[in-house]
């Protein structure tokens, strides 16, 4: 609860100083907090929240649409009733002014994580995912893939 307190205050004076300065965002500090949003979603198991950071045309290679994806979230949350991510944001690439491909490391679990050492006592599952992002007027989540990955990883 408090590092879910902490995250939503840094957020708000990220936003809060963005909006008062007049150097606009970079597409990569742009891109930290959507996936900032996106965990913060997951964390309070709110799916509307995260259908909000999905584009309309999501498609990856398993064949999941949006509403398909927006699902298997909803039973993600169903099963996990406490959800606590830690997470290493490794590359971002933008192939086009508009689009980005971004690897990230995600360990989740049911109990806080607070630091990669602690994943070692703690039941955490790691995943790394490959994501594509487009930038309509925010950047959304266009595809996706994801396979599982090691506690090294997130170094």
């Amino acid at each position: 609860m408090v590092r879910l307190c902490a995250l939503s205050l840094v957020l708000s004076l990220t936003f809060l100083l963005t909006a008062c300065s007049t150097k606009p965002l970079s597409r990569e500090d742009e891109i930290a907090l959507t996936i900032d949003s996106a965990i913060e979603a997951a964390e309070n198991r709110s799916a509307g929240d995260f259908a909000e950071l999905i584009d309309p045309n999501y498609l990856d290679r398993k064949g999941l649409n949006k509403s398909q994806l927006i699902k298997l979230i909803r039973l993600y949350f169903f099963r996990n009733k406490k959800i606590f991510l830690f997470t290493k944001l490794k590359d971002i690439e933008f192939p086009a002014e508009n689009k980005a491909r971004v690897t990230l490391h995600v360990a989740m679990a049911g109990s806080p994580i607070s630091s990669i050492i602690a994943l070692t006592h703690l039941r955490a599952s790691v995943h790394r995912f490959d994501l594509v992002l487009v930038k309509r007027e925010d950047w959304l989540l266009h595809s996706a893939t994801w396979r599982p990955a090691a506690i090294g990883d997130l170094n």
